[in-house]
């Protein structure tokens, strides 16, 4: 409650820079029209997330672009197998603290039908670090805004993951670093659909 400040109001405390309706009169400082305007940029900033966001259970979104390594990508050319999407970024602890896990998985699922696409959210700048880092675990993946084609959307807290089934249906989203109880739990059961 540090960011909190006093308010003119004795007793009262109020974020920095905002102020308390005044009783006599019933309207925000700047009046109704800026209130209406926050209101109205709040609303669309909410429904363009929403409007990005895969819904579970649906088919999932298109997906294309290339690979780091120069090689195609699309997301509906891999419809058969269980594909986990993977928004992560070189700088995130998170994400650097599951990929060895997410490997493993990987080479010991893949003949059953297990694939990874590393979506990297880095600026454009650090292409090489991430391209180095995806090498070094020989992981595929690609910079997100190079794709062409991208439904899931473009920015997620780091990392998140998007589980798709054999069938081309999103199965299961998640937020933060993946256990291996995530794999036992979400992909095994997937794998032997």
């Amino acid at each position: 409650m540090a960011w909190l400040v006093r308010s003119k109001q004795p007793g009262r405390l109020q974020a920095p820079g905002t102020a308390f309706f005044e009783r006599s009169r019933g309207t925000p400082p700047g009046g109704t029209k800026s209130l209406l305007q926050w209101v109205l940029v709040a609303s669309l900033l909410t429904a363009a997330n929403a409007w990005t966001m895969p819904e579970l259970g649906e088919p999932a979104p298109s997906l294309r672009g290339h690979l780091l390594s120069g090689e195609p990508l699309d997301l509906a050319a891999l419809r058969g197998k269980v594909v986990l999407i993977n928004y992560f970024s070189s700088y995130c602890k998170f994400c650097a603290y599951e990929i060895g896990t997410l490997e493993a998985f990987r080479e010991a699922h893949r003949a059953e039908g297990f694939e990874v696409l590393e979506l990297a959210i880095d600026d454009l700048a650090d292409r090489d670090r991430v391209a180095r880092m995806l090498t070094t675990y020989e992981l595929p993946g690609a910079m997100v805004r190079e794709l062409e084609e991208n439904g899931f959307g473009a920015r997620y807290p780091t990392p998140t993951s998007f589980l798709i089934d054999r069938k081309g249906i999103l199965r299961h989203r998640q937020w933060g670093a993946k256990l291996r109880h995530f794999y036992q739990e979400q992909v095994l059961p997937l794998l032997q659909e």
